[in-house]
Parts: structure tokens; C-alpha cells; sequence
């Protein structure tokens, strides 16, 4: 036993060698692979931010008086975090974490307040980057925004947003694929919503080395929202498309499908269903010649309902043909030959329209200038049984208060619908109220719509997307249309001066049948003259048409600078009057001559102080539309930035404010102030 037990001692310290040799040199510990997990941060920062108020909005609509100011302070912390885990190349983060105390004083005299409120706030945001580097990478994020004014202010400065989601992403020559999801809630005072977004969208695209290019997309897009009055709304938005390049032939596609739901207590409705089809073949064809044939086809249906009226269902089914021949010769002349066939139906009728029309244009150089003229001869004839409709026609960006006019004419007045889509989340669309929002000018051709209102939520003056949904006057007949156009443009001084005139000529007649309205008998003259010097541009323009359904005639000038004041001053101003007088319409049309008036200008001058990290920024703008209503909108802006070493000072007052009167509806005036001082200081 005991020669055993000796001889199997030295295989004992053998085995322990090797067990501490592997210890040594093998793997690290689990835990040593768990710590290489660990945050390891590039750069950690710690800023601290005190912010300062006060606002004032007064308001008055008909006899209501509503006028309210808020005082507010916040005193907030940040700690901020950039980093990676295991290797950049493997995870990477942003952390941003923050606390903030505030003091309020808001008073409102559509009840007791004025008191002085103290609240807490916390605010965060993180993200993580999965392969950041990698053609297939993830990122997850969520983040959570606290109010900055707890009143319920127009603007929504109170409300709370809570965000959360994801974004996968592909990027590997010739495929590209992203594919995201965001969830968005926001609290305020007596309300909330929450939007729910899904997107997902993919592209194929591949160069040969011949030149030839073929590419295939597509996207789809659905969003759920809802809010605590109600509102429930889903919107769908779906996409394919692809493009063949072969040099002399060129193919484009497109299929879009767009869905929108909305209901507010059964008593509130709006539908709408778009789908369209779109086909584009490009040719070159020997002797400089290249043609184009485009087919739309498309299927669009829009319910607008309110509660307290039947709801009113508009729909448009149609198909379109255009093709167009061009020819080029002695890189001067351009000739196209343009056919279109289009026909139209909705539940009420149907239309056919078979148009073509043949131009000619000649472009030349001259000394320090330029030559261009054309001439353009075209006939249409309408096939029309009953009434059309026109569903969801945009007029995206457009300025309120302002004046657009219907793309369409012999619009019924009693179908026209205005439709704003709201840029606030739950970004729904709101029905305006006619003498209220907006006012109709159906004494001209096409029918004006004046914007000079919108919901109190919404900032005048600013740019907003509506869109209109009307039907066109019923009737069985069949009318031709004739139009002559002619052109003439001359660039002198090397772009100093350019005159410009331009006459269109349009006559039509009742083949059969009864036309609704007065048929197109009119002669439009333009001339005017731009100038280009330096920064400055500016234009003016007379026109004037001559038809017996609105006859008018108008003035337009404007001047716009764009430019740099000395060495450190940039300045942007621009200036725009339109004066339109109009003389009376026949028959159906007949109206007293009256003018309609605009003078809208804005401003901005940004100025860097001899200290470079110095800047200040004035700005401001001003628009008049006197005619059916009056109205007015102002705005002002300004602001001092200063940063010196880890401090930014900001120090900033803005205003605006608008009134109409006149028309249906009642006098409105509004006008609000805000002046802020805030000062941020990085410690570390």
C-alpha cells in the first residue's frame, strides 16, 4: 500500500501543474468575461440649466375676452454618458439623464388662479447601437420629454412626451431595407394621445457596367392613433415601385395605396381611400426625336361626416393616357406634340376629355443675354354626363392668412369641404368651419378660398397643409375648347434686366347639351419685367384677363435680398404686393367691382459680434389681405446667443399676432408675447 500510495503522488502534482498551467493560460474566468461587458464610456458630461419666462396671450373672438400670462422658472441637471460595451464595433450608447425643479405663477381670467406652483421633473434618453458598423445594425431607443409650461397653452408647450422604439437597419450594394417601430404618448393638462407608428421599406438597386440601371422599391406604412376625447384614427400608407434604365428606353412604375380612418365619437367622421397607378415609357429615337407615354390610373374615395348633417361621400375613378413627342433641333428648337385622353366617374356622372396640342419653342444666345419665345396651339373636348367629383385636392404649404384658388372651375359652392391636416400629434385632420375659419369668393372663376382662421391650437401666421373636396356642376353636354399661347422673353446686361410677356387666348363652345356656368371665352395678357443685381431680385407684373365670368386685372410686385452685409451680418428680406381689381362677371357671375388687396414682408438679419462667439438674430414678418375679410398677421423674433468657454447664454423675445373682421363670422384678435432668458453651463 504504501509503494501506491508513493507512486501516485507524482501524477497528483502533475495533474495539479497542468490544472494551474490551464488556469493560467486557458480562458479567463466567467466573471473576467462578464466585467468586459461592463459600460465603458469615451466621454461622460454634466451640464446644469436654469430657464426663465414670461408670456402673455390675450384673445378675442366675437364678445368672449380670454387673456392669460405665465410665469415660469426651471432649475435642471443633466448627466450625460457616450460609450461603448465589449467594442465600438459591438454595442455603443448615448445615456442622457435629467432632473429639473420648476416654479410657475399662471393666471387666467377664465377662472381663479395666480398662485405659485412648485413641480418636479425627469427626463431621460438612451439609446443603443447593435453593430454599428456592420451593413445589418439595430438600434433601440427611448426617451422622455417633461413639460416646459403646464398651462394648456396653444402651442402645447405642456404637453409630456414618452417615446420608445426601434430601428433595424440593412445596408449591403444592391440591397437596402429599414424597418422601424415607434410608440409615442403624450399627457397634458385634460388630455392625452398616442400614436403608434410601424414602417418598413426596402430598395434594390443595381448599375451594370453597360449603364443600364435597374431598381425596385417599396414601403409600407401604418399608424394608429387615439386620444382622451375620443379620437380614433388609423392611417396606412403602402408602396411599389421600380425603374429600368437601358439609355434609350427608360421605364418607370409606381403603385400607391393610402388609407385614412377617423371617428371622434360617432359624431365626427372622416374617410378617405386613395389608390393609383402610375406607368412612365421614355424613348430616344434616331433624329433627335424622344417620346413619352404616361397612363395613370387611379380610385379615390373621401366621406366627411360632422354629426348634426347627412355625411357626404365624394368619389373619383378615372384613367389617363398622355403621350408626347419631342423634337430638337439645333439644340434652339424644341417642338412637342402632346395628345391626353382622361376620363373620369363618380357615383353622380362621368366625364371624357381627349385633348391635343402642338408647341414650339426657341431658345438663343445673345450678347450678354438670352432669346426665348414660343408659340403653343391646342383643342379639348369635354364628353360630360351628370357631376364629377374631386376628392382631396392638396394645397400643401400654404400660408395662412392667404388666398388660393380652386384648381378646378363650375365647382358646386354648397360641396366644397376644407380639410386641415394638423402638423400636433395626434396629427388628425380637422374640418373648418366656413365665416369661422375661411371664407368663399364665388363671385370669380375658379372660386377663391380665403384662409383667415384656424383652431386656437394653431400658430398665425404659418404654413399648413389643407386640402379641399368639392363636385363639379352636373350637366349632359359636349364643349370644345380651343387655346392659342405665345411667349416672348428677352435676357439683357448679362441677367440685369429681363422683360417677359405672355398672352393666352381660350375659346370654347356647347357642342350639345346645356353647359352649366359661362363656357371659357377669354383673352389673358401678362408683362412685367425682373431685375437681378447682386442679392436683389425683384419683379414686376401686370396682368389682365378678359372673360365675361371674372374679368380682372392686377398688379404684383415684389423684391427679395439674399445675401451678406459686410463680413459677419447675413441678411434675408423679402417684400411681395398683389393688387387685384375686379370688374364684374355676366350672368351667373355678375358681382360690384371691388379690389382685393395683399401686402405681405418678411425679414431676418443674423449678425456674429466682433466676439465670435457672439450672435444676435432679428426677424420679422407682416401680412394685410383686405377684400371679402380683413385681416392681419404680425410676427417678431429675436435673439442673443453668447458662449464663452462651458457657458451658453441665450436670451430671446418673440410675438405675433392676428385679427380679422368683416365677412360672416365674427371679429377675432389675438396677440401673445414671450421673453426667456436661459443659461446653461457645462461642469465637467
Amino acid at each position: 500500500m504504501s509503494s501506491g500510495t508513493h507512486s501516485r503522488k507524482p501524477h497528483l502534482r502533475i495533474s495539479a501543474s497542468l490544472l494551474l498551467a490551464a488556469a493560467l493560460l486557458g480562458p479567463r474566468p466567467v466573471l473576467a468575461q462578464w466585467t468586459a461587458f461592463l459600460p465603458s464610456p469615451y466621454e461622460n458630461h454634466a451640464f446644469v440649466e436654469t430657464y426663465g419666462s414670461y408670456e402673455r396671450d390675450s384673445s378675442t373672438h366675437g364678445d368672449r375676452d380670454v387673456t392669460w400670462t405665465d410665469t415660469f422658472f426651471r432649475e435642471k441637471l443633466t448627466l450625460q454618458s457616450i460609450g461603448y460595451s465589449y467594442d465600438p464595433r459591438f454595442l455603443q450608447y448615448q445615456l442622457s439623464l435629467s432632473g429639473a425643479a420648476t416654479q410657475e405663477n399662471y393666471d387666467s381670467s377664465s377662472f381663479n388662479s395666480g398662485d405659485w406652483k412648485a413641480a418636479g421633473a425627469f427626463e431621460y434618453d438612451a439609446r443603443l447601437f447593435l453593430l454599428p458598423e456592420h451593413p445589418y445594425n439595430l438600434q433601440l431607443f427611448a426617451s422622455r420629454r417633461e413639460p416646459t409650461f403646464k398651462q394648456q397653452a396653444a402651442t402645447r408647450h405642456d404637453s409630456v412626451a414618452d417615446t420608445y422604439g426601434t430601428l433595424f437597419r440593412y445596408r449591403q450594394k444592391p440591397y437596402f431595407l429599414n424597418a422601424g417601430f415607434v410608440d409615442t404618448t403624450l399627457n397634458s393638462a385634460g388630455s392625452s394621445s398616442d400614436v403608434k407608428r410601424l414602417t418598413l421599406d426596402g430598395e434594390y438597386f443595381k448599375r451594370f457596367a453597360n449603364g443600364y440601371e435597374v431598381s425596385m422599391s417599396g414601403a409600407a406604412k401604418p399608424s394608429w392613433y387615439e386620444d382622451s376625447r375620443n379620437l380614433l384614427g388609423t392611417t396606412e400608407e403602402y408602396m411599389l415601385s421600380n425603374f429600368v434604365n437601358l439609355k434609350s428606353a427608360r421605364l418607370n412604375s409606381s403603385l400607391t395605396q393610402n388609407s385614412f380612418q377617423q371617428d371622434r365619437d360617432s359624431s365626427q367622421k372622416y374617410d378617405s381611400d386613395q389608390f393609383q397607378w402610375w406607368e412612365m415609357l421614355s424613348l430616344n429615337l434616331p433624329l433627335n426625336f424622344r417620346t413619352n407615354l404616361t397612363y395613370r390610373y387611379h380610385d379615390d374615395q373621401s366621406t366627411v361626416g360632422s354629426g348634426s348633417e347627412p355625411d357626404r361621400t365624394f368619389s373619383d375613378n378615372g384613367n389617363n393616357v398622355q403621350f408626347d413627342v419631342i423634337q430638337r433641333l439645333y439644340e434652339s428648337v424644341d417642338t412637342t406634340y402632346r395628345l391626353v385622353h382622361d376620363s373620369r366617374a363618380s357615383s353622380g356622372g362621368d366625364t371624357a376629355i381627349l385633348s391635343h396640342g402642338l408647341s414650339l419653342d426657341y431658345n438663343k444666345r445673345i450678347p450678354r443675354g438670352r432669346f426665348a419665345t414660343g408659340v403653343s396651339l391646342g383643342r379639348t373636348e369635354t364628353d360630360n354626363s351628370g357631376f364629377v367629383d374631386v376628392v382631396n385636392d392638396p394645397y400643401t404649404a400654404t400660408a395662412v392668412p392667404s388666398t388660393f384658388a380652386l384648381h378646378q372651375q363650375n365647382v358646386d359652392p354648397d360641396s366644397i369641404t376644407v380639410l386641415l391636416k394638423s402638423p400636433l400629434p395626434p396629427f388628425e385632420t380637422i374640418a373648418l368651419v366656413e365665416g369661422v375659419h375661411y371664407q368663399k369668393n364665388t363671385s370669380v372663376e375658379p372660386f377663391e378660398i380665403q384662409i383667415f382662421g384656424l383652431p386656437p391650437e394653431f400658430v398665425i401666421p404659418g404654413d399648413y397643409d389643407f386640402y379641399v373636396s368639392y363636385s363639379l356642376l352636373g350637366g349632359d353636354f359636349k364643349l370644345r375648347t380651343d387655346t392659342l399661347g405665345t411667349n416672348l422673353t428677352v435676357q439683357l446686361f448679362d441677367d440685369l434686366l429681363t422683360p417677359f410677356f405672355r398672352y393666352l387666348a381660350q375659346r370654347s363652345d356647347v357642342l350639345s347639351g346645356d353647359f352649366p356656368g359661362i363656357p371659357v371665352d377669354s383673352d389673358t395678357y401678362t408683362t412685367g419685367l425682373l431685375a437681378h443685381y447682386g442679392a436683389v431680385r425683384a419683379r414686376g407684373e401686370y396682368q389682365y384677363v378678359d372673360w365675361a365670368a371674372n374679368p380682372h386685372r392686377s398688379w404684383l410686385a415684389e423684391v427679395r435680398y439674399v445675401g451678406t452685409i459686410g463680413r459677419y451680418t447675413n441678411a434675408y428680406a423679402t417684400t411681395t404686393y398683389l393688387n387685384r381689381h375686379y370688374l364684374g362677371g355676366d350672368g351667373l357671375y355678375y358681382t360690384n367691382e371691388y379690389t382685393e388687396q395683399s401686402v405681405t414682408t418678411s425679414a431676418t438679419l443674423t449678425r456674429q459680434l466682433p466676439y465670435h462667439d457672439m450672435y444676435v438674430s432679428l426677424g420679422g414678418s407682416y401680412s394685410n389681405v383686405h377684400g371679402m375679410v380683413e385681416s392681419n398677421a404680425w410676427s417678431a423674433n429675436s435673439s442673443f446667443v453668447w458662449r464663452i468657454g462651458k457657458v451658453d447664454l441665450n436670451i430671446g423675445l418673440t410675438a405675433y399676432g392676428a385679427d380679422t373682421s368683416g365677412g360672416q363670422g365674427p371679429t377675432t384678435d389675438r396677440n401673445r408675447e414671450l421673453f426667456y432668458v436661459s443659461v446653461r453651463r457645462q461642469l465637467f
